[in-house]
């Protein structure tokens, strides 16, 4: 580390639905909210100073430009942005003059944080290097120090989380622009047409490799609203891999009843009780999937007319095909969904009839 590195100025911050908060010294000693390991979060801006300082540091220089140097550097502002199940994603903003550069971590702080971020970082450097289209970040950095791994990734400015309401529909949570911001029918309809398209870019038909998992609830998908038109991501691939259905016209079922079935999955502003999506979910993610798979050689071959082969599988046959999947029948959520599937395979029969 030179002199010049070790003197950049740093400022933690913690994001907040009412903007963002200084850190404290009294929140030093006081552990990130679900970390099992009790990692405070003066250890965690610790790490992520010092990743910034040591193995990061190269890749911070690359994303701000290549005429900035390390001399150029006025200020690093390190944000803990949220905290989940298996992550504590931060921003990492690194200023210089005339402009700056915006990137994310994802930090996690215990095993089982960081088995699944090194699978990530194997998921995302495959996924956004054979699917460009499907837009998800590139690992730029991946460092495995004693209790912080962190992954430096790309960083969606001006991307919020959305989650499902009381009400049935929709808000992002906008914590720059002010806290939750309703979407709009439309805007929402187009949000989850999108998510859709984004899993069926990434099916790989042959094997029936597939990201998962993901959730709404745990903020894997974001969005952009403004002037400029609708824009969906996916943060985050935990894991890619064949289904038990594996591929072929049967994984495509599958994958195409899973994926409208999860994507109506959420839970109550983000946080609360699990709720199903209203139909309104169900039409447009359908309509994402099958215009994306649809134009695909790899699943002409294999099923000519997709949405003809859709509409010839009875109720009794959806069915079977989710209970042939063990990973779904342990999945935490499953007992759920089984109660909702009746209405659901109804409801998805109804939009392929059309």
């Amino acid at each position: 580390m030179t002199s010049s590195v070790a003197a950049w100025p740093v400022t933690f911050l913690v994001a907040s639905p009412h903007g963002d908060l200084p850190y404290a010294p009294e929140l030093a000693d006081v552990p990130l909210e679900g970390c099992p390991l009790s990692t405070t979060y003066g250890e965690y801006f610790a790490g992520l100073r010092d990743f910034c300082l040591g193995a990061g540091h190269a890749a911070l220089l690359e994303a701000a430009g290549r005429t900035v140097t390390t001399g150029d550097v006025t200020e690093l502002v390190l944000k803990a942005q949220k905290h989940g199940a298996l992550y504590h994603p931060a921003s990492i903003e690194v200023r210089f003059p005339g402009g700056r550069a915006l990137l994310g971590a994802n930090v996690a702080t215990s095993p089982h944080g960081w088995a699944a971020l090194a699978r990530e970082q194997v998921v995302l450097s495959r996924l956004s290097r054979e699917v460009p289209e499907a837009g998800l970040p590139r690992p730029l950095c991946f460092d495995e120090g004693d209790r912080l791994d962190i992954l430096l990734v790309d960083w969606f400015s001006g991307f919020h989380e959305f989650h499902a309401t009381s009400g049935g529909g929709a808000v992002a949570w906008d914590f720059d622009g002010g806290g939750l911001t309703p979407l709009g029918p439309d805007t929402a309809e187009e949000i989850f047409r999108q998510a859709a398209r984004i899993l069926a870019l990434c099916l790989d038909v042959e094997s029936g490799a597939r990201i998962w998992p993901w959730r709404h609830a745990a903020g894997d998908f974001v969005v952009r609203s403004d002037g400029g038109g609708v824009e969906t991501r996916l943060i985050t691939a935990r894991g890619y891999g064949p289904s038990a259905l594996g591929g072929g016209e049967r994984g495509l079922l599958h994958f195409f009843l899973t994926t409208t079935l999860f994507m109506r999955l959420d839970r109550l502003d983000g946080v609360g009780e699990r709720v199903f999506l209203p139909g309104w979910c169900l039409s447009t993610a359908a309509a994402g999937l099958l215009s994306t798979l649809m134009q695909r050689p790899d699943v002409q071959k294999h099923v000519p007319d997709l949405a003809a082969a859709l509409r010839r599988v009875t109720p009794d046959a959806w069915l079977d095909i989710l209970m042939a999947d063990t990973e779904f029948c342990t999945d935490p959520d499953a007992a759920f969904l089984l109660d909702c599937l009746p209405k659901h395979i109804s409801e998805l029969s109804g939009i392929l009839s059309r």
